[in-house]
């Protein structure tokens, strides 16, 4: 029997740390454990190759999770337990930050989720969408139109490509500065993507490893912003069927599935993973009464540094910060943003610009 919290956190019903991330394939896949590790070692080769060339480096690094984990049900993953997330918040704090200039930014972005700078045209395209009524989900590249010209070219023959302007969105204003964004992307944003629970979590682990070392090697800081919603329930690795699971062998008495819960890791950023970070955690609700209480307990359990607390409905339009210190502030959309052709109501008229802000004011003050 296991010795109590060695291999099994009895508080969650879960297995420790240490035990999930074992090389045993008991929770976690070998490949994942793999990947995790080739992720750790090209990202400290990648800030040391800057430190050799002399590139000057910020001395905060942030990391955002965004987007939502599945969980397989099969080791050859056909069906899957997903948590939704469109990934669109942490898209958008990825591009403040970057906007800022202050600061070097890993991503863990689930596949197929936002990217940065791309969600801007994408959402401008749907907004124009809806406003004409357009009978087919937008596309990407219907911010562009082909027109002719006199010129012929090898490929094009007689047209040339332009952004679009219509139906009241100025494509070439949002191009622009989504252009603009991806060109800052190219020296200070590192993107590690990820799509199951496992890949998740050892993700996690080694980014905030490798940030938590860099971090020190630059005598800064590292800020952790947990952004993902991550599956809270899962089947391990050894309980999982190899192949797919056959309809027609369960077709009378139906399918059941025995989910365990999934370790709580946010409090190993801390204890463990990068122990001097400034730590930030998500709460979302539906029952605005409960976010408060419920903000606060996370703080206390998992030795955040501050929490986002949202409701449901309302999280676009404001948001409450609650920090470790007992503090707390409310930051609410600004009801007359600046228009989509100067960049979809960025810096301090958006309420993530905002979040952006308040965080980085909280973990300077923390770690000066």
């Amino acid at each position: 029997m296991p010795r109590e919290n060695d291999d099994v956190n009895t508080a969650d019903a879960s297995p420790s740390a240490a035990a999930f991330f074992a090389d045993d394939e008991r929770y976690v896949p070998r490949a994942a454990l793999l990947r995790a590790s080739r992720i750790g070692e090209r990202l400290r080769a990648t800030w040391s190759a800057r430190r050799i060339a002399g590139d000057a480096a910020p001395e905060t690094i942030v990391v955002v999770t965004s987007g939502g984990t599945t969980a397989p049900l099969e080791r050859a993953q056909v069906r899957c337990v997903d948590n939704f997330s469109s990934g669109a918040r942490g898209a958008r704090l990825v591009e403040e930050l970057l906007r800022r200039g202050d600061c070097d930014v890993v991503m863990l972005q689930r596949e197929g989720s936002c990217a940065p700078h791309e969600r801007m045209v994408n959402e401008s395209l749907v907004n124009d969408a809806r406003a004409r009524e357009i009978g087919r989900a937008p596309h990407a590249l219907d911010a562009f139109e082909m027109v002719k010209d006199g010129a012929a070219d090898e490929f094009l023959g007689a047209t040339r490509i332009r952004a679009r302007d219509a139906g009241g969105t100025n494509s070439c204003g949002v191009l622009t500065q989504a252009l603009r964004g991806v060109e800052a992307e190219s020296e200070r944003l590192i993107v590690v993507r990820f799509k199951t629970l496992y890949e998740y979590l050892t993700s996690l682990k080694a980014t905030c490893e490798a940030v938590g070392d860099e971090a020190k090697a630059r005598g800064g800081r590292a800020v952790v912003v947990l952004a993902a919603a991550v599956s809270d329930f899962y089947v391990p690795w050894c309980d999982l069927p190899e192949h797919k699971i056959q309809s027609s062998a369960h077709s009378a008495a139906g399918l059941e599935l025995t989910l365990k819960p999934v370790p709580k890791m946010l409090g190993m950023i801390k204890h463990e993973w990068c122990p001097e970070a400034f730590a930030v955690g998500f709460k979302l609700e539906t029952d605005v009464d409960l976010l408060a209480d419920k903000a606060r307990k996370s703080l206390e359990r998992y030795r955040l540094d501050a929490v986002v607390a949202n409701e449901l409905t309302t999280r676009y339009d404001y948001v409450t910060v609650f920090a470790a210190d007992g503090s707390s502030k409310k930051l609410e959309r600004d009801p007359n943003p600046r228009p989509p052709t100067l960049g979809l109501g960025y810096g301090a008229a958006s309420l993530d610009g905002q979040i952006v802000d308040e965080l980085l004011r909280l973990a300077t003050a923390r770690h000066p």
